[in-house]
């Protein structure tokens, strides 16, 4: 008979009453404290303490009821890396059982009155690093509890550290999205503050990925990849929609490192608007053929009428450079970006006030007709980097306009990188006879460029890969077998899926809990990944279902040979956390195009097979045939 069976009852209903609360309690103090005056409220016990330990960063989760005075001094001995006797052996010898508690170095079963033993302690993993332990001070109207009394403390143990790990992972998930939330906005923040839209062109499909807003300046690329000018829309100036394809197609063919065009477009007002787009291929196929394309898309129609106006005073420089130095001053200085003109012997003719605060000169006529390198680096000679070429010699070797990039501009210890218009100055008889410089600040462009596509790339990866193993997730096993099915139809060929679960999976789950299941899970997805060829795929779907597609298989004897080399492999037993796991696996193969002609066909047969090799015992492999059926 039990342990004082109508005690024992109580103990029962304020278990009952725990494991309520431990399914319905989302906060984690809350629960902590609701389970330790659920436990004191009934008569058998007089206090109970719940800790939290995370031996890694020694920090300490503790919540109490009943213990009064003596909380603050077991609090100081736990930071201090000590723990009770009691909850020592609970922990290391009994496997996170309950332990009565005999001679306490804590004084935790230690009764002033009549010093007999009072406390039960039941030790409990919470996640890796961090245990958990409950202390029961016991009332002193009970005798010392029997097995079946402490067995159903051990078992509630375990459900109160199943229930904190719940809480744990619910609480990481939440603490992810608000992270991601945040690096969304800080994006959406960077992009309004640039100018500039991000445009992200699948070219097999021709979906275009950018702002809701923006999606009328980008609508030009309406076809599906093709390269016929009608892909073209109207929005284009009917003059550059040649150079605009041009520029794509070379970066498309791999002929160019980047695809940069500046081109116009009529804005819903009917007005023409000038616009910049950069990008890149990210992706090809295995045919080297572009299947992913991104870059930003930046209206620069304020830098065009700045340029025009330039270009203008530059005109007007040409005709009355004697006479009307003063006036083409303060024309410039009006300018926001440094503007300088340099003859070709190297000489300062003109410096606006942006260029003079970037180089910390004053631009009074005393420092014009001084040496460009002497008066900004305080060199003897020119500026001969291959980084960082002169930009009065990169315009005389052409007598073109040229684009340069310099980082620091000018030597003169400022960091920023600036994008260098350089243009040459003619005489009235058309000879080149100095250079002008108009300078601007791309260091926030380029940063901010950079931030997007590396944002991108983790955004691509969250929706394509397990977070778990890594390995590919369910969305792209379906793209991946439909590339082999569609390279096994060209080439007349096969293409072999495995689906594979773990025997007994959910048992390691139910009794060792899930953080050892997810290390296991990790594991096997390893030796999966190892095992394959560098054209195969090993995708998992979800729980302990994984998914092999072997190519250039060419017929059965090749995927039997990969099945017995799957099924050796998991006859190694693994070690998780202390644990030696022995694991099996089962194995369902189907064939395309002898299976299935698509792809829900060969995966329906796979999984048929595999219904089959777990009614066969497990631990086995078979291939789908026909009169197959599932249950």
């Amino acid at each position: 008979m039990p342990y004082l069976s109508s005690q024992y009852q109580i103990l029962q209903s304020a278990s009952l009453s725990i494991h309520q609360l431990l399914i319905s309690e989302q906060d984690l103090t809350t629960l902590m404290q609701g389970i330790c005056n659920r436990f004191v409220s009934v008569e058998l016990y007089c206090s109970a303490w719940l800790v939290l330990f995370d031996s890694k960063s020694n920090s300490v989760i503790t919540v109490e009821s009943g213990l009064g005075d003596r909380f603050s001094l077991f609090v100081e001995q736990l930071r201090s890396s000590q723990l009770p006797d009691c909850v020592r052996e609970s922990i290391n010898e009994k496997g996170f059982g309950a332990v009565l508690c005999q001679d306490c170095s804590f004084g935790l079963c230690c009764d002033s009155e009549n010093g007999r033993t009072s406390a039960v302690a039941v030790g409990f993993p919470c996640r890796t690093d961090m245990i958990g332990f409950l202390v029961l001070e016991l009332s002193s109207l009970l005798g010392k509890p029997d097995s079946a009394w402490m067995n159903l403390l051990g078992d509630l143990g375990k459900s109160i550290g199943v229930a904190l790990r719940r809480l744990f992972v619910i609480e990481e998930a939440k603490s992810r999205e608000v992270e991601l939330k945040c690096t969304e906005e800080r994006f959406k923040l960077a992009l309004s503050a640039s100018k500039a839209d991000l445009w992200d062109w699948n070219i097999k499909t021709g979906e275009m990925y950018t702002s809701p807003d923006r999606l009328d300046r980008l609508d030009y690329r309406q076809g599906n990849g093709s390269s016929n000018a009608e892909i073209l829309g109207d929005t284009i100036h009917p003059d550059d929609k040649k150079v605009v394809l041009e520029s794509l197609q070379d970066h498309l063919a791999g002929k160019t490192d980047e695809y940069r065009i500046e081109y116009r477009i009529r804005d819903r007002d009917g007005e023409w608007k000038w616009f910049l787009d950069r990008g890149r291929v990210v992706e090809r196929d295995e045919k080297n053929m572009p299947v992913r394309m991104t870059g930003t898309h930046q209206d620069i129609t304020s830098q065009k009428k700045q340029s025009q106006a330039l270009a203008a005073i530059q005109q007007q420089f040409h005709e009355t450079v004697d006479n009307q130095k003063n006036f083409l001053q303060t024309v410039i200085d009006s300018a926001a970006d440094p503007v300088m003109a340099i003859d070709l012997n190297h000489n300062v003719l003109l410096i606006n006030r942006a260029a003079s605060l970037i180089m910390g000169v004053e631009p009074d006529i005393t420092r014009q007709g001084k040496k460009c390198f002497s008066l900004f680096c305080g060199a003897d000679s020119p500026c001969e980097s291959n980084s960082f070429p002169c930009p009065v010699q990169a315009m005389h070797i052409t007598g073109q306009p040229v684009t340069l990039v310099h980082n620091s501009y000018h030597g003169n210890g400022v960091n920023n990188t600036f994008e260098l218009e350089v243009s040459p100055l003619l005489d009235k008889n058309g000879v080149v006879y100095g250079s002008i410089e108009v300078a601007r600040d791309i260091t926030d462009r380029l940063r901010i460029e950079k931030e997007l596509r590396e944002s991108h790339s983790r955004l691509y990866r969250l929706a394509h890969h397990d977070s778990l193993t890594g390995l590919p997730n369910r969305l792209l096993f379906k793209d991946r077998l439909e590339q082999a099915m569609l390279k096994a139809r060209r080439k007349k060929g096969k293409v072999v899926v495995f689906f594979l679960d773990l025997d007994k999976f959910k048992e390691v789950n139910d009794t060792l809990g899930h953080d050892v299941g997810d290390e296991l899970l990790v594991e096997v997805a390893s030796r999966f990944q190892n095992l394959c060829r560098q054209s195969d795929t090993v995708a998992r779907l979800g729980g302990d279902e994984f998914v092999f597609i072997l190519d250039n298989i060419k017929n059965r004897s090749g995927a039997e040979t990969v099945a017995r080399k799957i099924s050796a492999l998991m006859e190694i037993p693994v070690q998780v956390n202390g644990h030696e796991l022995w694991i099996s696996t089962s194995i369902g193969i189907a064939v395309f195009p002898d299976d299935g002609e698509d792809i829900e066909g060969v995966i329906r047969k796979a999984d048929t097979a595999l219904y089959q090799a777990k009614k066969a015992g497990r631990n086995c492999f078979v291939f789908y045939h026909p009169g197959m059926t599932v249950g």
